[in-house]
């Protein structure tokens, strides 16, 4: 909504323009929310609670092969299809509807297993592929920058803070 919110000021072009791609700690931090597993909340991870497919919707609804791909494709997890089965399993037994739930189901389907980062829990992928998928972020992303490009003045700059990998392939 750039171009609808800077129209009423007069103003058409911009010396400069930076876009945070990241997620703020206050989502993160509020439970409620169901973007970390650090504390136990609904599984939602919309930016939007009033828009869209909550992650619990679409875990309760993806095939196995669906749940796979956006674990892989989004979330770069390597074990993208034990994790799909786990879930599939989870949620026959029961709707996986916390995080508390997601964040076990993944630990129990990767075990032992080594992730080379010990530091990392075996969940934060998962959670970033869900929440990547459930906000469609990198059709966000696509979609906002031949649009502000056109809003740079001569010589304007446009910088972009990205963290992830998936990120800076659109970006570039």
């Amino acid at each position: 909504d750039i171009a609808a919110t800077l129209a009423p000021l007069g103003i058409e072009r911009v010396d400069g323009i930076l876009l945070d791609l990241g997620i703020s700690s206050p989502q993160i931090d509020d439970a409620a929310r169901g973007f970390s597993f650090r504390a136990d909340g609904p599984l939602d991870m919309r930016m939007d609670p009033e828009r869209g497919e909550s992650a619990a919707a679409f875990l309760a609804r993806a095939s196995a092969r669906e749940l796979t791909e956006v674990t892989r494709d989004y979330g770069e997890e390597r074990f993208a299809q034990s994790i799909a089965r786990a879930i599939a399993a989870a949620r026959a037994r029961e709707p996986v509807v916390s995080t508390r739930q997601l964040r076990q189901v993944v630990a129990e389907a990767l075990g032992a297993r080594t992730r080379g980062d010990w530091g990392q829990d075996p969940a934060t992928r998962t959670f970033q592929a869900l929440r990547i998928f459930v906000n469609a972020e990198l059709s966000e992303v696509a979609l906002i920058l031949p649009r502000v490009v056109p809003m740079l003045a001569t010589r304007g700059r446009l910088a972009v803070i990205s963290f992830h990998s998936l990120e800076d392939r659109i970006v570039k």
